[in-house]
């Protein structure tokens, strides 16, 4: 509900400059990478996983409550900061806890699930936040009412999951120092986060794609659509291509969605009119949620159940890393052509997909 509005809040709402945006996002970016390593790997020298990951949603959660009482966009951006660091937190602790309740063989269809309702939830929300601004409603009845999910959250990842690690001894490694086939997953992972820049830059091109055929407002109430629609898809196949993971192998499916961020890409540098925007929206909403799942499950098959906080950790950020370095990247070129931005995001998927392709990482079950 947040995320969907906050630029227009920051630039209709503040009247701060779309620089502005840029830099909160990046900041933020930059907050969580930093802590996602921090918190992986210390989850990995204690006990207990659970109660950093429970104060992860809280951090979160009052960040975006301050948004309630913000009134200029350095404000908005320390707020935005406080509750990414709760994600960075949260989110390397949680997909160990998962993985770690599941049997290898199964890890693909565990994050698959997960990316289903994870993407179920950036469907709902925006819904959400955008009915009620067509009603009349400002952005801070939009803030206010994202109060509600982020207080579930917390009492419910508190109160119903269960650390598989809970009672156990303390493990204390003693560095990062992980599977070879870990680090050789982190090779394509990391030249693919460096081109796999926001899906907001395909938001706008899908404005673009649609005029002069459209007005810009008619073009802009479709773009919107857009941005629902990808998500409704990427709840739809988050499922079954985990479950294809576990079947005919995980790093074939991250190489076939790799090459779909870069099909998703072409299409958005030479597409126009409606046709080409609803296969955007299928390519896009098919690679972004089974990249996230895909990444995750095999990331777990490949690493030991000690260590699983700390590689979490590391892809973490890398990927949040390079979601830094490919959103500057790709404003960038923006500035130059739209088509050189997606032709950067094609060019880097191609590597990353062709090197998993030819040389994937052995798990093990």
């Amino acid at each position: 509900m947040v995320l969907a509005v906050l630029p227009l809040f920051i630039t209709a709402g503040l009247g701060a400059p779309a620089l502005a945006v840029g830099l909160v996002e990046g900041v933020a970016d930059g907050a969580s990478a930093a802590v996602k390593v921090w918190s992986g790997w210390y989850s990995d020298r204690i006990g207990w996983r659970k109660p950093l990951a429970v104060g992860g949603y809280g951090a979160t959660g009052i960040g975006f409550s301050l948004l309630l009482a913000v009134a200029s966009w350095p404000q908005v951006l320390l707020a935005r900061a406080f509750a990414w660091a709760g994600r960075g937190l949260r989110q390397p602790i949680r997909q160990a806890m998962l993985a770690g309740s599941v049997h290898k063989q199964d890890l693909g269809k565990a994050f698959g699930f997960h990316e289903a309702l994870d993407t179920a939830g950036a469907l709902v929300g925006p819904a959400a936040a955008f009915l009620l601004l067509a009603t009349h409603h400002g952005f801070r009845t939009v803030f206010a009412g994202a109060v509600v999910p982020a207080v579930l959250a917390v009492s419910f990842f508190g109160l119903l999951t269960k650390d598989p690690r809970r009672g156990g001894n303390p493990v204390r490694p003693p560095d990062f120092k992980l599977a070879r086939q870990f680090w050789r997953l982190m090779l394509p992972v990391g030249i693919f986060g460096a081109g796999n820049f926001a899906t907001a830059f395909f938001t706008l091109r899908v404005v673009q794609m649609l005029q002069p055929e459209l007005s810009t407002p008619a073009a802009t109430a479709a773009a919107v659509g857009f941005y629902l629609a990808h998500n409704a898809v990427g709840t739809a196949v988050s499922f079954p291509a985990g479950w294809a993971a576990d079947r005919f192998g995980k790093a074939p499916v991250l190489a076939l969605a790799y090459a779909t961020f870069g099909a998703a890409c072409l299409v958005g540098a030479l597409g126009h009119g409606w046709l080409a925007v609803g296969l955007l929206a299928l390519l896009v909403g098919t690679e972004s949620p089974i990249v996230a799942s895909v990444e995750g499950s095999l990331s777990g098959s490949l690493v030991e159940e000690p260590k699983l906080g700390t590689a979490y950790g590391v892809l973490n950020g890398i990927n949040g890393a390079g979601d830094l370095l490919s959103s500057v990247a790709a404003g960038l070129l923006w500035m130059v052509s739209p088509v050189a931005a997606m032709g950067f995001g094609l060019v880097l998927s191609s590597v990353a997909g062709t090197i998993l392709w030819l040389r994937p990482p052995k798990a093990s079950n």
